[in-house]
């Protein structure tokens, strides 16, 4: 619709805009939930650097196995030329959290349901941008948006693709206030279903700028169908896995006694941070004794 606009004599990409308003929601909603969670400032400050970073890195792998799965797909004949997709956030973005949770016995079920709405308004923002773009479009309609590149009007898929990810952010905070109080780990593989559902539905409505993406290996599939089914099946099964250890009583990796793996935690660096400040405050006094 709109992929550039000007202000004081220079010209903005419009996606580029937007995909930073993206990322500028992940605080928003981290420090609006901090209270939620009981995170201090210091402690919210570092899972958004954490979540910003291999974001990121996410999206970088994602847009890697996707240029490599379509040039194994056309034989060679399909060249990349994006670097970064956000539909791999969602599933990659968990793993490096648990790594994170596993080495510093941090509360992994407790940070899941506290990034959930972060990350799936990243993917609402996002589509805003491929909206005003003009990329990721549907078929040609004579009653839906104007697309300036192409120069006909299509149906506005990335609307609705936008809508039904603000809708899974407004669920996942629901869940927050409601479901959390009695069942911690739920939120996040919840949301990634939906997110999941919605996203292969509104694929069936997406033009793809090639065979190889539209058409995945010839089973009539889009790539990101095949991908949002990875990712339904991975949260249903980590959603089933939560509720048995739910039941069971297994502690989360915070209070988890069997761990053997070294203590990186929070605790434990305060608690060396306050026992080095003590040993300081106490020499100091001592010289000025001496003085």
């Amino acid at each position: 619709m709109f992929p550039y606009f000007s202000l004081f004599g220079k010209e903005f990409i419009v996606y580029d805009i937007c995909f930073a308003l993206a990322l500028m929601t992940i605080p928003v909603m981290f420090f609006s939930l901090r209270k939620t969670f009981g995170f201090t400032k210091p402690r919210t400050l570092f899972y958004t650097v954490f979540t910003l970073g291999f974001g990121l890195l996410s999206a970088w792998i994602t847009a890697v196995i996707k240029n490599a799965a379509l040039v194994w797909a056309s034989n060679g004949e399909f060249e990349p030329t994006e670097w970064l997709r956000n539909y791999g956030i969602p599933m990659f973005l968990p793993i490096f959290f648990l790594l994170y949770c596993l080495f510093c016995r941090d509360q992994f079920r407790t940070l899941m349901d506290y990034l959930a709405p972060g990350v799936y308004s990243v993917m609402s923002f996002v589509k805003l941008g491929c909206m005003l773009n003009g990329c990721c479009y549907g078929e040609p309609d004579e009653h839906g948006i104007m697309n300036v590149k192409l120069g006909y009007r299509t149906f506005p898929v990335q609307l609705y693709d936008m809508v039904t990810s603000i809708c899974i952010v407004i669920i996942c905070i629901i869940l927050i206030y409601t479901l959390r109080k009695k069942h911690k780990g739920f939120i996040y593989p919840i949301g990634g279903m939906l997110f999941a559902l919605t996203k292969g539905f509104w694929e069936n409505y997406r033009v793809h700028t090639n065979v190889w993406e539209r058409n995945f290996l010839d089973t009539g599939w889009t790539f990101w169908q095949f991908w949002m089914t990875i990712l339904f099946v991975g949260c249903f099964v980590w959603l089933i896995l939560a509720i048995v250890w739910e039941k069971k009583g297994i502690p989360d990796f915070d209070v988890m006694p069997n761990l053997k793996l070294p203590d990186c935690s929070f605790e434990r660096f305060q608690a060396k941070y306050k026992s080095w400040k003590t040993k300081r405050n106490n020499y100091t006094h001592h010289n000025k004794k001496k003085k």
